[in-house]
This record gives structure tokens, sequence and C-alpha cells, in this order.
């Protein structure tokens, strides 16, 4: 539901001018949508909660052009902490990292099939947004194995060395990092730069039922699992060789 309150505050704030009176001269308003397009972009523009814009833009399609149209200006940088721009093709480098550097307190993010991103785009992640717990690679084919390591190198940056037992295992508990990462089709990707990244998050599993790390099409990469799945390897019962005499 659209934040009505604060719209209502916005509308009689300019109902209390004499310019938007008189060109709306008797028209009755009855409901949200009736309001006139030119209206309806001024109580936009005196509206601080930006959430509230972006709720105003669901409630019809008149809405939604209407902000499209006169929308100038829009900050996510405080709210914005999932966004799904899978599929948009001209989304670039350039559009990544100024979302990476405006929006620090992103969790999710899918960026698949945004083909034109490279490694810059996952390196400004990796150094902008640390909570981040979900990435969308999938079919990112210019991502390499430098976008990998940045990753890495990043959690790296974030951990500090526990001062007790007890913070050792709260840390282990509420740890961030990535959780989910789609590299589906991201065939410049090599074993040991996907392995390592694996080992630093111990949230991406490769294991059966538990595929949060996903790598389908990805045949150079079948050599990489994750700890539980290594651990359930070992944990198999060793069945000796006989020969035959």
């Amino acid at each position: 539901m659209v934040r009505s309150e604060e719209l209502n505050q916005c509308f009689e704030k300019l109902m209390m001018t004499g310019d938007i009176s008189k060109k709306m001269g008797r028209a009755a308003i009855t409901e949200w949508k009736d309001i006139p397009m030119e209206l309806l972009l001024r109580i936009v523009s005196l509206v601080d909660d930006h959430r509230t814009i972006i709720m105003a833009s669901q409630v019809c399609i008149g809405w939604r052009e209407a902000i499209s149209l006169g929308l100038t200006h829009l900050c996510l940088s405080c709210q914005l902490q999932s966004l799904n721009l899978g599929w948009c093709e001209n989304v670039g480098d350039v559009g990544v990292m100024s979302l990476a550097y405006g929006c620090p307190d992103l969790r999710t993010l899918d960026l698949c099939g945004c083909v034109c991103i490279t490694d810059d785009s996952v390196i400004a992640l990796a150094n902008r947004c640390p909570h981040l717990t979900s990435l969308g690679l999938y079919y990112c084919k210019n991502i390499t194995d430098r976008a990998m390591y940045s990753l890495v190198h990043s959690q790296g940056k974030k951990k500090k060395p526990p001062t007790s037992m007890w913070e050792s295992i709260k840390a282990r508990k509420g740890e961030e990092g990535l959780k989910s990462l789609n590299i589906s089709q991201c065939t410049a990707l090599t074993p040991s730069a996907v392995q390592a990244l694996c080992d630093c998050f111990p949230a991406l599993h490769t294991c059966s039922g538990r595929h949060s790390l996903v790598m389908s099409g990805c045949l150079n990469l079948t050599s990489v699992h994750c700890a539980c799945a290594v651990q359930a390897h070992r944990n198999l019962p060793y069945i000796p060789h006989h020969h035959a005499h």
C-alpha cells in the first residue's frame, strides 16, 4: 500500500497554493488515480521518503508513466538492500560501479544476463558492499578469476582475529559473507579461483540439496567442492581391496 498519509500532506500543501486550485477548477478527486498528472508530479517532488515514490509507481500504469517521465532525481543510497537487474543487457560496469559506491548496504544483487559487465563490477561490489550475501552472475561470460579473488580478498580484510574462544564461536555464527552465488555459464573461471572462494565462504555449498553455489554449464569446475562435501567423502567407510591369488 502507498503511504497515503505522506501523499495527503503533500496534496494539502499544494492545494493551499492558488495556481493549483485554479487549474483544477471544480474537478472532483474521489480516488488517488483521479489526480491529474501535473499535480501528481508536483506531489512526488515534495515527498522526502523515496520508498514512497517507488511504491506510488506501483499503483497503476498512469502513475508509473507519470513518475518515470517526471522524476529527475532519486537517491537510493540509504534504503536500497535488494535489486534485480537480471537480463538488463545494457547495464555495464559504469552503472554497477556507481551502484556499489552509492549503495553500501546492498545485500542481494541479480546481474544474471548482464553480458556487458566485467571483473570491474564485481571488484567494486567486493570493496564497497560489505554486507553482500547473494550475487547472480549467470551468463556473465566476461567475469574471470580476478573477480573471484577480489571477493576472497575483501572477506579477508573484514575478518579480525578473535581475542577469545567465545568471540570465535560468536563470529562463526553471525559471520557475514556470500551465502548464494550463481556463476553458471561463466566459462572463463578456473577451479583454483572458485575453490578459493568456496573455502573462504563456508555458506557456499556444492553438495546435494544445498546448492547455494550454482556452477551449471561450467564443465571445467567439476573439481570444486564445498567443505561439507569433502568431509562427507572422508567419512566414507574404508573398504580394503582384495587381491586375487
